[in-house]
């Protein structure tokens, strides 16, 4: 499971914000950013998607991911 490993990633990060999204709940925010399978991690910059990346990775990758 991808949550416990962003949450000590974001614990790491100050200068990164992370949000975490329930797709069942947040159905609109979930096509607004074409999510199609979970996990997905969307990087978001100045209001636009920068990257994403779509299925398990590790720590260390999602902190690269993050500060891209």
């Amino acid at each position: 499971m991808l949550g416990p490993v962003v949450s000590k990633a974001a614990d790491e990060l100050d200068s990164v914000d992370f949000y975490s999204v329930d797709v069942d709940q947040a159905s609109d925010l979930a096509n607004e950013f074409k999510v199609q399978s979970i996990p997905t991690l969307v990087l978001v910059k100045d209001g636009e998607e920068a990257d994403r990346s779509i299925g398990y990775i590790p720590e260390e990758q999602i902190k690269k991911f993050a500060q891209s």
